[in-house]
């Protein structure tokens, strides 16, 4: 009689943590559809997905919100800077009907006699890249505002006749300069006609290079902020 012990059961490789459980019997149609499923969900969870990290999306909203609302305001700036006038438009003393025939965002001297009532900006120039303290100065005798650095122009004082040169932009009521407007007929009391104009000293054609850096700089952060998304969104897609 042999002594020889029983071969022991055969061993079932033990399943990668995850994947489906193997078929334990062969030709059940029920125990079939159950396994069919289980590896159907099995194949959905590893399935590849496209995915962006919502702090993305947000430095991307805000770089566009900042641009807009710091560069857009100074489109006109940007167009003075690259226009070709190649001389200023005279304007003699700076009279109504001489103003009528000059549009905005004309390179222009004019002849005038400062008055004694002036408004100071402080702060940010709104619609611009400049900082105050900024002064606007009337003209007498003409509808016209001056405005100037004082600390690059110390003598634009009250009643100094001068020539000056410089960017000639509106002075209405829904102009960037519409709250220095309401200071100066609200609070000083001073009359300012419907048709007033300013005129920006020191800007000329080519003078303000850095309206032209600011906005490459602006476009070039929208494009990086933009780029890193749509290449997430768009790219081969993470596991």
């Amino acid at each position: 009689m042999s002594t020889d012990a029983p071969p022991p059961p055969p061993t079932v490789p033990a399943l990668a943590a995850g994947a489906p459980p193997a078929r334990r019997s062969a030709g059940d149609p029920e125990l079939d559809r159950e396994l069919d499923d289980e590896l159907a969900a099995f194949v959905r969870r590893q399935r590849p997905r496209r995915s962006v990290h919502p702090v993305r999306v947000v430095l991307a909203v805000a770089a566009t919100f900042a641009v807009l609302w710091i560069l857009v305001p100074t489109t006109d700036e940007l167009a003075f800077h690259l226009s070709r006038q190649a001389a200023p438009t005279d304007l003699l003393d700076g009279s109504a009907p001489v103003l009528a025939r000059v549009p905005d965002g004309t390179w222009a001297r004019v002849n005038v006699v400062l008055g004694n009532k002036a408004a100071e900006i402080p702060e940010w120039r709104k619609g611009s890249l400049r900082m105050g303290p900024i002064e606007v100065r009337e003209v007498v005798g003409a509808p016209l505002f001056i405005e100037f650095d004082p600390k690059a122009w110390p003598d634009l004082d009250p009643f100094v006749q001068t020539d000056v040169e410089g960017r000639l932009v509106s002075f209405g009521p829904d102009s960037e300069l519409g709250e220095v407007r309401g200071y100066f007929s609200d609070r000083l009391r001073a009359p300012v006609p419907a048709t007033a104009r300013a005129l920006i000293v020191g800007e000329r054609p080519g003078g303000q290079p850095q309206y032209l850096t600011a906005w490459i700089g602006g476009v070039a952060l929208l494009v990086l902020s933009w780029t890193s998304v749509l290449r997430r969104l768009l790219g081969p897609p993470s596991t």
